[in-house]
């Protein structure tokens, strides 16, 4: 019987690691994942310094990148239309997620931020398609970054969807 509270106490304890060691974030790609017009795909490896892009005028973003989340939209073959999925993923993000940069007229991507003014532990770019029957873009990073300009990880999330 000893043993079997000790049992108990690690598998308790080895559950609550797994889930604390989860980002708060996946409860977007939780949702969507597997879900009818979505695509996912992420790449994972610790990757020390990879991080690190040069922008105009000296500034720069620079850090450990641990993982990066590509989901894709069809409005054409899911439920929602393009505005609606982007609403709803946005908003699955907690409280504790800042939103750096809104979309506008000259600009059609929106961040959200975990971290502060200097430092980040993940970035989500929300990009949004003028048309509502177009593709829709969720890309995020995840690791440890020196933030410089919050501007160069919009670029960097714009280019990947348009292939540059």
């Amino acid at each position: 019987m000893k043993q079997f509270k000790i049992i108990l106490v690690l598998l308790f304890l080895v559950s609550t690691g797994v889930v604390l060691g989860q980002s708060k974030s996946d409860k977007i790609f939780d949702s969507f994942r597997n879900k009818p017009g979505v695509t996912y795909f992420a790449f994972t490896k610790s990757m020390t310094d990879a991080f690190n892009i040069d922008l105009d005028e000296g500034k720069t973003i620079k850090g450990d990148l641990n993982e990066i989340r590509f989901m894709s939209y069809n409005p054409t073959k899911g439920s929602l239309s393009g505005t609606e999925f982007i609403k709803k993923a946005s908003r699955m993000l907690p409280s504790a997620y800042n939103r750096v940069v809104e979309v506008d007229d000259d600009n059609d991507a929106e961040i959200w931020m975990l971290g502060n003014k200097r430092k980040a532990k993940e970035f989500h770019i929300f990009i949004k398609n003028e048309e509502e029957d177009d593709m829709q873009f969720l890309i995020s990073f995840f690791g440890n970054f020196d933030i410089d300009d919050i501007e160069g990880i919009q670029e960097i999330g714009l280019n990947m969807t348009i292939g540059d």
